[in-house]
């Protein structure tokens, strides 16, 4: 479990971030539980650890900041029941890229904000996923809701909640595809 532990100071509330820089964060995550909802596999607990960067693209009316954003994932693992050995439990690990995502978020000096993400990648397993007739190379795109709590004017925390789909979108004999729901902690450093 990732715990971070960060004094505040007042001077680093009142001096303006600087939202011109690139930032980089990384990031880390666990689904309980999978759900059917594009994919048709059940019962899988997750676990995701990611490295990320995000840019400036455009500033909006309302101090609303549009970012692009990318993730290397070194890590992902599953366990699940895999459904051509008779939902015997099963792990396996993987690891990829998110090359292309946006983030849309408040760049107002408030410590609290919300913000909504979305990104797209690739997934490499170290063998077929998640059944026997799928492949192992599976496409993967997501969706965040989070909150970020700004501690000073370079670095802020963030959490909330990942739906995550992976499949390998009909290129493998079988597309059984996994719906993960994330819970997740985020440092980010500008």
């Amino acid at each position: 479990m990732l715990l971070f532990f960060c004094v505040p100071t007042h001077k680093g509330f009142s001096q303006t971030p600087n939202v011109s820089n690139t930032s980089l964060s990384f990031w880390g995550g666990y689904s309980f539980s999978s759900v059917r909802f594009l994919g048709k596999t059940e019962n899988s607990q997750t676990q995701i650890l990611g490295i990320g960067i995000q840019k400036p693209l455009k500033k909006y009316y309302g101090n609303k900041l549009l970012w692009y954003t990318a993730d290397l994932i070194p890590y992902i693992h599953f366990t699940y029941p895999k459904r051509d050995e008779n939902n015997r439990i099963v792990s396996r690990k993987g690891f990829g890229l998110s090359p292309i995502g946006f983030t849309l978020m408040n760049s107002s000096q408030k410590l609290f904000t919300t913000f909504v993400r979305t990104t797209g990648g690739m997934i490499f397993m170290e063998s077929n996923f998640p059944t026997d007739d799928a492949r192992k190379l599976n496409f993967t795109f997501d969706i965040t809701l989070g909150a970020n709590f700004r501690f000073n004017s370079f670095g802020m925390i963030s959490f909330g909640y990942k739906f995550h789909h992976i499949s390998n979108a009909e290129t493998g004999t079988e597309n059984p595809g996994l719906d993960s729901n994330f819970l997740f902690l985020k440092l980010s450093i500008q």
